[in-house]
């Protein structure tokens, strides 16, 4: 018997039925071939669209307390003006509820994964857990010491944690560690056996900092003498990666998560998609936090960055959607550490999301798939699942009205003169 059966969905222009049996996809077939199985739970899909779901590459989840602060304000200038001196104020209570409301958005979005470098880690992974999702959390690294980093601590839970929610090593940035800082971090997670995730090469300041500190053409360059490049490791943004540095980031086996609006809001630069793709660079997107970005839509995300590549290279083609959507879901799913998820597909792990058709977006003709990420909103993402768990229902999650409440007492506090 079967745990879930879904019924009559479409899944890449065709009818399928879809069993589930505990975290696994077990049969994909054609529609009506399921009819007669035994299932404990059934559902029509008849209306719906059956996807992968998005995988966030990087994000600060908490930060969702911090939306909107000084939307018009340089990097460097909004993090030492206004986000730093907030930050001070954190308590693993209020990181658990900016975690928790950052969960909700991306479950509304159809993300069941986050790859987070954030403050009071024990409290993402308490959120995470409870909610279901899939995480990597950073074991963060800063020149400054801070009591909110949390990294014995978190560390001391990893053989107690279950499959969906990893570790990584995360340094912040060059301009926030020492080369000596790096390079020890670099031998932990080689000695720890964790990936590496870090800021890379996100402002013009960032290669200025790299020559005139550390003798340095690139951060790119100055990172991979530090050891931080290696595969596996995950630089966001990149907006300032030269073609050298493309390719010295493909032959080290490392990810870029490319957050297209953050980078657009804070005039930070553009990601050289097709240019990264020709080089053999692994791609992969995420939305940054809530605070320069500000939403946490995997789907405007995704867009942004179809978008974001095509104006970049002059050329409408220099991203096609099938690229762009494996790089939001199974390449995704990978660089977070979950190589069996980001595809439905027997054996596959049972991640998926169900979006209604009945919607505006999928009324005219087009790809049902591109058209979900091009026209489309969350509003049309009814049903999510993680690891053959249903974590929305008809658009509904657990606990919403205490998640909102939760999040907005410990904004309150954040943001208080």
């Amino acid at each position: 018997m079967f745990d879930l059966l879904l019924s009559n969905a479409l899944l890449k222009g065709r009818r399928v039925d879809v069993a589930i049996q505990g975290s696994t996809f077990a049969a994909v077939e054609p529609a009506g071939t399921l009819a007669q199985a035994e299932a404990r739970e059934r559902l029509d899909c008849s209306r719906f669209l059956l996807r992968a779901p998005f995988y966030n590459t990087h994000t600060h989840q908490a930060m969702t307390l911090l939306r909107g602060i000084d939307d018009d304000c340089a990097l460097m200038d909004w993090l030492t003006r206004e986000i730093w001196p907030r930050e001070a104020r954190l308590t693993p209570h209020a990181v658990y509820a900016g975690t928790r409301l950052a969960i909700l958005e991306g479950l509304k979005s159809g993300c069941v994964a986050f790859n987070d470098m954030y403050f009071h880690q024990p409290a993402v992974i308490r959120a995470a857990e409870e909610m279901g999702v899939r995480a990597r959390i950073g074991l963060m690294y800063m020149d400054q010491v801070s009591d909110h980093i949390e990294n014995d601590t978190t560390l001391a839970l990893r053989d107690a944690l279950p499959p969906t929610i990893g570790l990584s090593i995360a340094p912040h940035a060059l301009y926030t560690t020492s080369p000596e800082l790096l390079r020890r971090v670099a031998d932990q997670a080689e000695s720890l056996g964790l990936p590496l995730h870090i800021h890379a090469a996100e402002t013009a300041a960032e290669t200025a900092i790299a020559k005139e500190r550390f003798g340095f053409d690139s951060p790119i360059a100055y990172l991979d003498a530090c050891g931080i490049l290696r595969p596996g490791t995950i630089l966001a943004h990149c907006c300032h990666a030269t073609e050298a540095d493309l390719a010295l980031i493909a032959a080290r086996g490392c990810f870029v998560a490319h957050c297209p609006q953050s980078n657009q809001k804070l005039a930070s630069g553009v990601f050289p998609w097709a240019k990264a793709a020709a080089a053999g660079v692994r791609i992969t997107v995420g939305t940054d936090g809530a605070a320069s970005n500000n939403g946490l839509s995997m789907i405007a995300e995704a867009k942004a960055a179809a978008l974001s590549a095509k104006l970049g290279a002059g050329a409408p083609d220099a991203l096609r959607f099938a690229d762009l959507d494996r790089a939001v879901t199974e390449e995704a799913a990978a660089a977070l550490g979950f190589p069996n998820a980001g595809r439905i597909a027997p054996g596959a792990d049972a991640d998926f999301i169900l979006i209604d058709l009945e919607t505006p977006a999928f009324a005219g003709g087009g790809d049902p798939d591109a058209n979900f990420i091009y026209a489309a909103d969350s509003s049309c993402v009814d049903t999510v699942a993680c690891a053959g768990r249903l974590l929305m229902r008809a658009h509904q999650v657990p606990g919403e009205a205490d998640i909102l409440a939760a999040a907005r007492t410990a904004s309150a506090t954040l943001l208080a003169p």
